[in-house]
């Protein structure tokens, strides 16, 4: 039997502490091919939090990552509204392990009721899931997030494993989808994180990136929690050791998701990895 698929909050590992915290224990569901917090679960569990402390739906949410984690060490969030109007309510997410901030966020929560609406960007042309090259990973290598998103390359090359092929230019889409857990806001921020893959399709060359910063803005709602994600990622520049990269996130239906934004440190893969 497949698994059966979580909450968001259960997949994270998050748990509320007497105190008004919520801590999450860094595991290889959470954490990257370095053992550090994976930026895009980072962001997940602020958007979650902000979201709960709310009581609404996520506008946007952005994180700074300050210092790096390890595999083991416990994560310790605190959410703070320091305004709450009619409509909408500002947060900020602060995270530390063992008294040392490591990630700090803000954003805002919020439904206004809808008076227009425009429709005037559309999701790229891209072959569907089953008719893109699958990110094939070493089925036993459990040690990192990544071995639980399933990755589908519809244009270009997905620049930390080099499947595909390098598009010549700086755009490349990508089908992700976690099967184990129910597609919600939180989600679309881990899967976010998938996005720096495009710049070693830039460079053509396998690279690693590291997150300084992410931010994502949310646009329609998910419509099918069991659905895939379209990534069309595009890198804006990448040079002097750093990159910056946005995304757009479709829905299998065409709806616009959420739009995605970042810069990190990129550098090569050490030998042998």
């Amino acid at each position: 039997m497949p698994p059966v698929p979580s909450t968001s909050r259960d997949f994270l590992g998050l748990v509320d502490t007497a105190d008004d915290r919520t801590e999450m224990l860094l595991t290889s569901a959470n954490t990257g091919g370095g053992e550090s917090l994976f930026g895009g679960a980072g962001l997940g569990a602020a958007v979650l939090l902000a979201e709960e402390r709310a009581g609404r739906p996520a506008i946007w949410m952005t994180t700074q990552f300050i210092s790096l984690t390890r595999r083991n060490e416990v994560m310790r969030f605190r959410c703070d509204t320091p305004a709450t109007g009619r409509t909408m309510t500002q947060v900020q997410v602060h995270a530390e392990v063992d008294g040392r901030l490591v990630m700090s966020g803000m954003g805002a929560c919020g439904e206004r009721p809808e008076h227009h609406r425009t429709a005037q960007l559309r999701p790229p042309d891209a072959p569907g899931p089953e008719a893109s090259e699958a990110v094939v990973r070493d089925p036993d290598d459990t040690s990192a997030l990544h071995h639980l998103v399933d990755t589908r390359v519809a244009r270009g090359m997905f620049g930390f494993t080099e499947t595909g092929t390098p598009s010549g230019d700086e755009r490349s889409w990508i089908w992700c989808r976690m099967p184990t857990v129910d597609l919600d806001a939180a989600v679309l921020a881990m899967l976010a994180d998938y996005m720096p893959s495009v710049l070693g399709n830039a460079v053509a060359d396998r690279v690693w990136c590291s997150s300084i910063d992410n931010t994502i803005r949310f646009a329609d709602p998910v419509d099918d929690p069991a659905g895939w994600v379209l990534l069309e990622n595009s890198a804006e520049f990448v040079g002097n050791g750093f990159g910056i990269g946005r995304c757009r996130m479709w829905s299998e239906s065409g709806r616009l998701l959420a739009t995605a934004s970042q810069s990190m440190s990129v550098r090569l893969p050490p030998p042998g990895a």
